[in-house]
């Protein structure tokens, strides 16, 4: 291997489809390595929805509060580094390459999935670079997740929902009790997730002095919400109130950004520090600099088009964005998936958004086959205007080909989808990592 796309290449072809789910190797590469893992403190994160954006948000807000802070979230958009940050800058290239290089004998060795080998060249990096605080995002689940190897400061359960089911199991329930397997004896935990049928799940799970409900902790009033962005009240137990906001729409993302101060707050406090609203505020609406976080309903204008991107790839994920979009409806979407997903459900919910719907397929081996969504679609009874377009580049062009009056176009449904339309509308330099 010489260049750094064959390092990538190699890194790629690590993704098994059977995937070996518990922890044995990684404990064996982080011991390989002296335990990096130990050498920082952390902020350990699961759920099925909002916890890149959780995640994204401590993060920032920690930063402001100038704190030395990691990063390690999932999947990239455009380029792996985007997974692994300190203060927003990005992995470097010759780090993943003197990783791999370092590290060959060990990978050929156990033969470790590709999670396995980002989450021990995230821990190493966070040691390297003498983190005061790593922020974690679990990749699946998080009893077996890779990233269960840490002893958190804290730990913050997001909304649960049906997702990667054939590994968590077939129920919330059971989907939620792989959640709390990350939670640790002694750690506080909080809990943004508001599903009453699961307070049972974490009562039972975490300890009482260590659990805190968001719904609890504070209330949160809705002062304005649109495409542009959310301005919320955020109200302590104790009476104390201040009003935030942040340029991320949909309402799902108050939530989010709630937890993050709620959590935030916590963990400055824990370690000697006051926090302080401006910066808490500096957090919340620096957060795409800060974080690197993109395509959560984010717009971008191009040859006189608005372009709505949003990384949603299961049922509830889409559900919540298409609820934001009622009001100001995108006349015409794009959507693939991919096929280990709930199809059916997502399909159902991106029906409900615009009157014409081009159904295609990312560039990536799991991805839904457009035939199938345009026949499930069909046998469902939709009235929507439906095109098949076997690749995005493809359903980008046929979008404004489509109805060239066109001013909006939603893209959603998948990662890998957003990714190959960025790369199709040559938007990739807006994204530098």
């Amino acid at each position: 291997m010489k260049t750094i796309r064959e390092y990538f290449d190699y890194l790629f072809k690590l993704e098994r489809t059977r995937m070996k789910y518990d922890l044995t190797n990684i404990k064996f590469m982080l011991k390989q390595l002296g335990n990096p893992h130990n050498n920082f403190q952390s902020i350990h994160i699961a759920g099925t929805n909002g916890k890149g954006s959780t995640a994204s948000f401590i993060s920032s807000i920690l930063m402001e509060h100038g704190l030395k802070v990691g990063l390690f979230t999932s999947p990239h958009i455009l380029k792996f580094n985007e997974r692994i940050r300190v203060n927003s800058k990005c992995l470097s290239d010759k780090f993943i390459i003197d990783f791999l290089k370092s590290n060959e004998t060990v990978i050929k060795k156990i033969k470790p999935s590709f999670f396995e080998v980002n989450t021990a060249m995230a821990f190493e990096y966070f040691s390297r670079n003498k983190v005061d605080i790593a922020v974690v995002e679990c990749g699946l689940g998080g009893r077996l997740d890779s990233t269960n190897v840490l002893y958190s400061e804290l730990s913050v359960i997001t909304q649960i929902g049906m997702d990667h089911m054939q590994y968590l199991g077939k129920t919330l329930r059971k989907i939620a009790f792989e959640k709390i397997g990350i939670v640790k004896p002694g750690v506080d935990v909080i809990v943004s997730d508001n599903h009453k049928s699961l307070k049972n799940i974490f009562n039972n799970g975490v300890q009482k002095e260590n659990l805190f409900y968001l719904d609890n902790e504070c209330k949160i009033t809705i002062l304005s919400s649109g495409i542009n962005g959310i301005k919320f009240k955020y109200e302590q137990k104790q009476g104390n109130e201040s009003v935030y906001s942040t340029p991320l729409p949909g309402i799902f993302q108050i939530t989010n950004a709630a937890a993050a101060i709620l959590t935030s707050t916590k963990y400055l406090l824990n370690n000697g520090i006051k926090p302080q609203y401006r910066k808490i505020q500096n957090g919340l609406s620096r957060i795409k600099e800060n974080s690197g976080l993109r395509c959560r309903l984010e717009t971008i204008n191009h040859h006189g088009i608005e372009y709505i991107f949003d990384i949603s790839h299961n049922t509830d994920g889409i559900k919540e964005t298409v609820k934001t979009l009622k009001h100001d409806k995108p006349h015409i979407t794009i959507f693939g998936i991919m096929e280990d997903k709930n199809v059916i459900g997502a399909l159902k919910e991106v029906l409900k958004i615009s009157n014409i719907i081009i159904l295609t397929k990312p560039d990536y081996k799991r991805a839904a086959e457009p035939d199938y969504l345009y026949n499930t679609a069909k046998k469902y009874g939709t009235k929507k205007e439906l095109y098949i377009s076997n690749n995005v580049p493809e359903a980008v062009k046929l979008a404004n080909k489509i109805d060239k009056k066109n001013k909006r176009v939603f893209i959603t449904g998948s990662f890998f989808l957003v990714s190959d339309a960025i790369k199709a509308l040559k938007l990739d330099k807006l994204f530098k990592c």
